[in-house]
């Protein structure tokens, strides 16, 4: 039964993100994923600002895409989107790479453009934080490099009780990454410390704040934002307390500490575990899974995003 809702749940998927559309290409300018096409061109002379979208599955989403709605609200943009389902942040790297970067065409020497990255990735390596920020940075700098300006969208909500990545105490340790993540895309806390091992990539600024070439020039929460269940029911928080204290890794991290601070540990934890659906995507706004947004969800995505775009980006926001 399991292995039949799988192959249901992956040919859903296929559906709402595949790339064409009785085997033509889809118009990639108008915000949709499209397949791998090393020689594509912006097709709109009329919009002056170009963006290159990179994200996973979310982003190729084909039923009503945030991107699509952005470049239908912002009369000034012309999106291509370069978002690639299953891919994490080094995968996307690699695309920005690949198809922007060393792009022969792209319009790095027209003065009447503005350049931008439009960033979105990193969900489907949520659980490894320090390497996904590292592949996050990678991107900004390299953008700013060559005189784009970013983006951030953080991660958007996801998880669910029946997801192993979520399942008992573990859970705390996926929602934590996940904010890490969220945390260096926004730009807060020590970037050396969200780098973890990877902290020696910014040279001489291994301890220093964030630099601006490391910065997105916007950024957006989507993480803590109306796309989470706010309104979502605490377990009991003396379950959770049970769960936390039996966890092998939990015990392995803190069972040295002194019993006062132990204990003040355990019960904010168990508080945390308590209210982690909280943190989930809306019901409302769930496609088939707990981590892709709908097309309700896609909508109030772009919602959100749309009033912090630049003014040049000439967006009319509903």
């Amino acid at each position: 039964m399991r292995g039949a809702l799988a192959l249901l749940c992956l040919v859903t998927l296929l559906a709402v993100v595949a790339p064409s559309v009785r085997g033509q290409v889809v118009h990639c300018s108008t915000g949709y994923a499209c397949e791998r096409d090393d020689d594509w061109q912006f097709e709109e002379p009329d919009r002056h600002v170009k963006v290159v979208l990179l994200a996973g599955s979310i982003g190729a989403f084909q039923d009503g895409p945030y991107a699509h709605l952005i470049h239908d609200w912002c009369g000034n943009v012309e999106i291509r989107n370069l978002s690639r389902v299953g891919f994490g942040a080094s995968q996307l790297y690699g695309v920005f790479q690949r198809e922007v970067l060393r792009h022969r065409q792209f319009p790095w020497r027209d003065s009447s453009l503005e350049l931008w990255l439009l960033w979105n990735g990193g969900l489907n390596s949520a659980i490894t934080s320090a390497r996904t920020n590292r592949f996050i940075r990678r991107a900004f700098v390299d953008a700013h490099a060559r005189h784009m300006r970013v983006v951030g969208l953080s991660l958007t909500p996801w998880g669910a009780f029946d997801d192993t990545r979520w399942d008992g105490a573990r859970a705390l340790e996926t929602h934590d990454s996940t904010q890490r993540i969220v945390d260096f895309v926004m730009g807060r806390g020590a970037p050396g410390e969200l780098l973890g091992a990877f902290a020696g990539d910014r040279g001489a600024a291994a301890t220093a704040a964030y630099q601006p070439e490391e910065s997105a020039d916007v950024r957006v929460d989507l993480y803590d934002s109306d796309l989470r269940d706010r309104a979502a029911r605490p377990r009991d928080p003396a379950e959770m307390r049970r769960i936390v204290s039996r966890d092998g890794r939990w015990r392995h991290a803190f069972g040295a500490l002194p019993d006062e601070t132990r204990t003040a540990r355990l019960d904010a934890d168990a508080t945390r575990l308590s209210e982690m659906g909280r943190w989930f995507l809306r019901s409302e706004y769930r496609s088939f899974d707990d981590v892709h947004p709908n097309r309700q969800g896609h909508r109030r995505l772009a919602e959100l995003v749309c009033p912090s775009l630049p003014a040049s980006w000439q967006c009319r926001c509903p």
